[in-house]
C-alpha cells in the first residue's frame, strides 16, 4: 500500500495548522423524521458516524443546508433515518415511534444497537422501551427496514447483510504534542492501560459508549477486547454522560486526553457540512493525530489540510486494511433476495448493485453527497454477494432470539400420468417462515418455474402438470430468518399421460354370452404404449387383454362373472408400461336374461290307466339352466319337477281317453328366461 510519509517535525506541522487553523461551523439542528413518517420510506437507526450522510441522502435538512432535491428515491420510497441521540437535547434515553400507530421503543444508539434492533424487527423480537431496565421491552417486527453501520457483524449468520456503499476510518484525536504520532502497539499498550504516560504526559483515553461501531472497530484494530481495557480507559465525558462518539468537545480538553473518532465525521464537521460538535476542543488544542498503522516508523495523517482551510479524507489511510473501514447499511438477506417471498424491491433498489442494477445510493447525486460529509465514494456501492470480500454477513444479535435453522421437512412425490404431486411439511416443533423448492428433471433444467422457488410457510405443495417421461428431482429447504435447513430430496419417475378409450360390442349382451369391449390407449409421444388392458369389475379383474402394435386390444368378459343380471360398469384399465403411465376408462351396458331352448321327450301314445313320464332339457348358451318345470292339461297341473344339470323327468297324472295337449312350461330363473312348449299325447 503507497502510505503518505510524513517525519516528525511534518507531523507537527499539520498539527498545528490543525489546532490553529481548523473552523468547525456550527449550524441549525435537524430533526428526525417524527411522527409525518408514511408507509412509503425505509426507516434507518444506528450509527452517529453515518447518521449525517443518511439524514442528507434522505432529503433533511443537514447543519443548515437542505438536502430535499436529491433525495434518494426509488419506487415512490424514500429514506427515514433516525438519529443516534435526540436532536437537540443529545439524549440516548429517548424514545421513538416509526410506524404510524407503531411501539415506541429507545432509539437504538450507535451500529451495534442498530443491529439488534434490526434484528428484533424482522425476526419479531423485544427491544428495549426506554434507557431504564424498569420500563421493560416491546414487540418491534417490521418497524425498522435497515441498521446504519460502521462495523463487522457480531454474530456469525446469514441473516444479515451489511451492504457497503463508502469508505470511512478511524483514527484517533487528542492533545498535547506528545500524542502527535502514535503507532498501532502504543494504542494497544494505552487502551490495555500498560502505557500510561508519554515524555511526561499522562494519558487519559476515552472510549465511546459500547453500541459504538466506532468502538468495537477502533479496539479490533488494535486488538484489544473489552475484557483487556484498562481500568485508566474512561467512559464517560466530562459531563458524566457515556463517551459519544466524534464529539470532542465532551472529551477533549486537556493535555493527554485521547478518544478514537470517524475521521470522515471529523472532516464533514470541520467542513461545515455536519453538525459541529468538537470546533471548541479543537479551539482548545484538540487534533487528529498522525497513526503509524503497521508499527513500521512510517506515519500517516488521516486528513490533508487544503490551502483553503477545508479538509480532505486522506485515500491513502482510508486504504489501510487495519484502520480503514467500509460504511454500510445493514438489511435482511432475504429482503434484498429477488427470489424470496421477503423481497423488497424499494430496499433492494436503493441500496443493492448487481450487475446491470445499479443502486440507488451509487447514483452520481448520492456519491456527490457522500464525498461531501467525508466518505470516499468506492467501486463496491451496493455490492451484495457474499463472495465479495467487502460484504459481510451476519446473525440476529439479540440473544434472546432464536439463531436455529428448521429441521429438514418431510416430502412427498407422487408422480401420475405427466404429472407430479408435492407436497411437504416441517419436522416436528419445528418454525418455518418459508419453504425453498427445485424440481429438475433429468437434463438438470428446472421444471415448472421451480428453480429454487421460495414459497411462503402456508404453501405446503404443488402439481406439476404437462410433463415429459423421464426422471425428476425434487429438492425442498425449510427455512427460517437464520437461512435453509438440510436439504430433502426425493427422485421419481414421470411416465408419459396416456388415455383410454373403450367401446363395448352390445348393448345388451344376454347372461351366459361374452362381451367384447374394443380398447383404444391414447399417448402425447411418439412412442407406442404396449402392455395390456384389463377390465375390472369392482375390484375383482374379469378380463384382459395384450395391446397390439396398434396400442389397441379386444378385451372379452363373460357374462357369467358379473353377478346377477342388469347395469353394469366396467372400469377398463391399462397398467402401463416403462414410458407411458396408467390410465382409465369406464364403459357400461347391461346384461339380460338369456332365452333357453326345451326340448321335451313324451310318448305319444299312452294307455289311459298308465303315468306318461316326460323329460324335459333346458339348455341356454354359457349357462346351464336351472329352476322348475310344470306340465299342464289345459289349466290342470299333472306334473312338476326341478331341473338338475338342466334336465328333469317328470311323471305326469294318468289321462283322460281322447288327444291332449299338454303345455310344458319352464318357469326360468334370475339368469334365464321363463319358455314353454306344447306337446300331444293320445291316452286310450
Amino acid at each position: 500500500m503507497r502510505m503518505r510519509r510524513a517525519s516528525v517535525v511534518a507531523t507537527a506541522v499539520v498539527v498545528t495548522t490543525l489546532a490553529s487553523g481548523i473552523t468547525l461551523t456550527s449550524g441549525a439542528a435537524y430533526a428526525d423524521p417524527g411522527a409525518g413518517i408514511t408507509a412509503h420510506q425505509l426507516v434507518g437507526v444506528g450509527s452517529d458516524v453515518t447518521q449525517d450522510v443518511l439524514d442528507a441522502l434522505a432529503g433533511e435538512t443537514v447543519n443548515g443546508t437542505s438536502y430535499a432535491s436529491s433525495a434518494v428515491t426509488a419506487d415512490g420510497y424514500t429514506l427515514a433515518s433516525y438519529d443516534a441521540t435526540e436532536p437537540g437535547t443529545g439524549s440516548t434515553t429517548s424514545q421513538i415511534q416509526t410506524r404510524t400507530g407503531g411501539p415506541k421503543f429507545l432509539r437504538p444508539n450507535g451500529a451495534n444497537a442498530a443491529r439488534v434492533a434490526l434484528s428484533d424487527s424482522v425476526a419479531g423480537g423485544n427491544y428495549a422501551v426506554s434507557g431504564s431496565a424498569n420500563d421493560g421491552t416491546v414487540d418491534i417486527k417490521d418497524q425498522i427496514d435497515f441498521a446504519r453501520n460502521t462495523s463487522t457483524p457480531a454474530v456469525a449468520g446469514t441473516a444479515l447483510t451489511a451492504v457497503p456503499y463508502a469508505r470511512d476510518a478511524v483514527g484517533y484525536a487528542a492533545k498535547g504534542s506528545a500524542l502527535a504520532h502514535l503507532t498501532k502497539q502504543q494504542l494497544h499498550d494505552i487502551y490495555t492501560g500498560a502505557l500510561t504516560e508519554i515524555n511526561g504526559v499522562t494519558i487519559h483515553p476515552f472510549i465511546p459508549n459500547s453500541g459504538s461501531g466506532t468502538r468495537s472497530f477502533f479496539q479490533k484494530a488494535i486488538g484489544v477486547t473489552d475484557a483487556q481495557l484498562g481500568s485508566n480507559v474512561d467512559t464517560l465525558d466530562y459531563n458524566g454522560k457515556a463517551v459519544q462518539q466524534n464529539r470532542l468537545d465532551d472529551v477533549i480538553k486537556n493535555d493527554g486526553d485521547l478518544v478514537p473518532l470517524s475521521v470522515a465525521s471529523f472532516v464533514a464537521q470541520h467542513n461545515g457540512t455536519a453538525q459541529d460538535r468538537s470546533s471548541t476542543a479543537v479551539a482548545g488544542g484538540a487534533f487528529v493525530g498522525a497513526l503509524d498503522e503497521e508499527n513500521s516508523g512510517t506515519y500517516t495523517q488521516p486528513v490533508i489540510d487544503n490551502a483553503d482551510g477545508s479538509l480532505s479524507s486522506n485515500p491513502d489511510f482510508f486504504a489501510d486494511t487495519t484502520f480503514g473501514r467500509d460504511v454500510s447499511n445493514v438489511v435482511a438477506t432475504r429482503a434484498i433476495d429477488p427470489t424470496s417471498v421477503f423481497f423488497n424491491q424499494a430496499l433492494y433498489d436503493v441500496f443493492v448493485t448487481d450487475g446491470d442494477h445499479k443502486a440507488a445510493l451509487a447514483s452520481t447525486a448520492a456519491q456527490s453527497v457522500i464525498e461531501k460529509f467525508g466518505f470516499l465514494n468506492v467501486s463496491y456501492n451496493g455490492v451484495a454477494d457474499p463472495t465479495n470480500k467487502h460484504v459481510k454477513r451476519g446473525g440476529l444479535e439479540d440473544p434472546n432470539l432464536s439463531t436455529a435453522v428448521p429441521a429438514a421437512p418431510s416430502v412427498t412425490a407422487t408422480p401420475g400420468g405427466g404429472t407430479l404431486k408435492l407436497s411437504w411439511a416441517p419436522a416436528a416443533g419445528a418454525d418455518v417462515s418459508d419453504y425453498r423448492v427445485t424440481v429438475q428433471d433429468g437434463n438438470g433444467a428446472a421444471v415448472g418455474g421451480y428453480a429454487y422457488k421460495d414459497v411462503p410457510a402456508a404453501t405446503t405443495g404443488t402439481n406439476l402438470t404437462g410433463l415429459a417421461a423421464g426422471t425428476y428431482t425434487v429438492t425442498v429447504y425449510a427455512a427460517d430468518i437464520n437461512g435453509n435447513s438440510d436439504a430433502t430430496t426425493k427422485t421419481v419417475t414421470v411416465r408419459t399421460a396416456t388415455t383410454v378409450t373403450a367401446t363395448a360390442a352390445t348393448a345388451k349382451p344376454a347372461y351366459g354370452t361374452t362381451e367384447s369391449i374394443a380398447v383404444t390407449v391414447g399417448h402425447t409421444d411418439a412412442t407406442l404404449p404396449t402392455g395390456t388392458a384389463g377390465a375390472y369389475y369392482g375390484s375383482t379383474k374379469v378380463g384382459s387383454a395384450t395391446l397390439n402394435s396398434s396400442g389397441k386390444a379386444t378385451v372379452k368378459v363373460a357374462t357369467t362373472k358379473l353377478g346377477a343380471v342388469g347395469a353394469k360398469t366396467l372400469s377398463i384399465r391399462y397398467g402401463g408400461d416403462a414410458t407411458h403411465a396408467g390410465s382409465s376408462h369406464n364403459v357400461s351396458f347391461t346384461v339380460v336374461k338369456t332365452t333357453p331352448t326345451l326340448t321335451v321327450t313324451a310318448p305319444t301314445r299312452i294307455s289311459h290307466t298308465k303315468h306318461a313320464v316326460i323329460t324335459v332339457k333346458v339348455s341356454a348358451t354359457g349357462v346351464t339352466p336351472t329352476g322348475k318345470v310344470k306340465i299342464y292339461n289345459g289349466s290342470t297341473l299333472v306334473g312338476s319337477g326341478t331341473l338338475s344339470g338342466g334336465k328333469v323327468t317328470v311323471t305326469v297324472a294318468k289321462l283322460p281317453k281322447g288327444k291332449r295337449t299338454l303345455s310344458v312350461r319352464y318357469l326360468g330363473s334370475g339368469y334365464v328366461n321363463a319358455k314353454s312348449k306344447s306337446i300331444s299325447i293320445t291316452s286310450y
